[in-house]
């Protein structure tokens, strides 16, 4: 159970009034404040709504709303929340200028009441988690969610999972045996997960437990589950007892996240095929999500019901597109191109077919790292883990540069 917190609705409309005022009159204890207007309208105010309360809702009204939000942040930093209702049909560019400018949550208005109360717990819940849990060191930020989800078995997707987040590790010194992020690998691919095998590693019943027992996890919870392999990942694998895929929670799985996200630098999620509940959970929580595909046809229709699908709990998912079994090519051929204007988004990263280290490297139980450092699979990987740690730390800096 959360904390109370306190939150503030800047709106004009009756009909927002009235919707918020339902929703958080599910919620307990929560407090909701009403204020006429807009951002634009509040001016230097809204600085005042934002130390004052915990969530400050408002209503996008305003191509400029944008570039007020970023001014908010670079006063009040990090500190309270923000929530936009914005209209059905506001473009993508305008709900991606949002998101970048600080706005934590986008929901499209009318909607439900049930999803709107469950949008503002989820926002919520960090928050009064976070004094119970850990407490990271005063301006570091906290870890980066990235999901890994397969468009069909065989892609390869548990392989770029756990090698991507032995990479993410980002190792230093002379031998390279020091590691600047904590890292830590989850398969939630419940049913046919693969990752305690491919790093030889014993399954463990933790998230059977958290599912047959409905735990609520938190700090305890993941050190008497996570086990530490020898690269110095942390692993939370999937369980060696079968269980249905609906056995966790919306709930559950948002406090998994949140606990995960205290905790560590990189969050590597191994996600199933199968669409469940739960999903929307870890969809919101997402940093980045890599789906992994084709470019043949059948494959890249499944990728576009799939961004289709996370698009009802994200109004733009931050889906990246990963190409498996394939060589960047010098040049786009006609097909990948056509791939790219369905999907509305670029063939970003490329995995080459390799599959004989990627054999090796499973029968001894061992990282790419370890087995073929030097193969083609390898570097690829490589070469990705550094342009994600360099967007890190230029997000990182930029979000420095704002609050200063």
């Amino acid at each position: 159970m959360t904390d109370p917190i306190s939150i503030i609705l800047l709106s004009d409309s009756d009909a927002m009034n009235e919707a918020v005022g339902t929703a958080v009159a599910q919620l307990d204890g929560h407090t909701l404040k009403l204020c006429d207007g807009n951002l634009a309208s509040v001016n230097g105010s809204a600085v005042q709504f934002l130390n004052a309360h915990d969530l400050l809702i408002f209503r996008v009204s305003d191509t400029q709303d944008a570039e007020v939000v970023r001014k908010l942040r670079g006063q009040v930093g990090g500190s309270g929340m923000l929530m936009a209702l914005c209209d059905q049909d506001i473009p993508l560019s305008e709900a991606r200028a949002l998101k970048q400018a600080g706005v934590d949550e986008i929901l499209p208005f009318p909607v439900a009441r049930d999803e709107l109360a469950e949008q503002i717990q989820r926002l919520a819940t960090p928050r009064s988690m976070l004094p119970t849990i850990y407490t990271r060191p005063a301006g570091q930020p906290l870890g980066q969610i990235i999901g890994i989800c397969p468009v069909r078995g065989g892609i390869g997707a548990s392989t770029l999972a756990v090698n991507l987040a032995d990479q993410l590790q980002d190792r230093t010194g002379f031998f390279r045996k020091r590691t600047r992020n904590r890292v830590a690998v989850v398969d939630l691919d419940l049913q046919f997960g693969s990752i305690a095998t491919e790093l030889d590693l014993p399954p463990s019943a933790g998230l059977y437990k958290m599912g047959r027992d409905k735990v609520k996890p938190d700090r305890t919870f993941l050190e008497q589950c996570l086990i530490r392999h020898d690269s110095g990942l942390e692993v939370l694998t999937a369980p060696d007892e079968f269980m249905p895929l609906d056995v966790f929670s919306g709930n559950q799985m948002t406090a998994l996240i949140d606990t995960l996200r205290q905790e560590f630098d990189f969050v590597v999620v191994d996600l199933p095929r199968s669409l469940v509940d739960w999903l929307d959970a870890i969809v919101s929580a997402c940093d980045r999500m890599l789906l992994v595909t084709d470019s043949t046809v059948p494959s890249i229709r499944q990728a576009y019901r799939l961004i289709d699908f996370f698009a009802q709990t994200r109004l733009e998912p931050p889906v990246e597109i990963v190409v498996g079994h394939e060589k960047k090519p010098l040049f786009k051929a006609g097909h990948h191109g056509e791939a790219e204007k369905v999907l509305g988004r670029a063939l970003r990263y490329w995995l080459p077919h390799d599959p004989r280290h990627a054999r090796i490297a499973l029968d001894r139980g061992q990282l790419l790292s370890q087995a073929a450092s030097g193969c083609a699979l390898s570097k690829a990987i490589r070469a990705m883990s550094r342009e994600i740690l360099h967007e890190t730390q230029a997000h990182t800096d930029e979000r420095t540069r704002d609050a200063a």
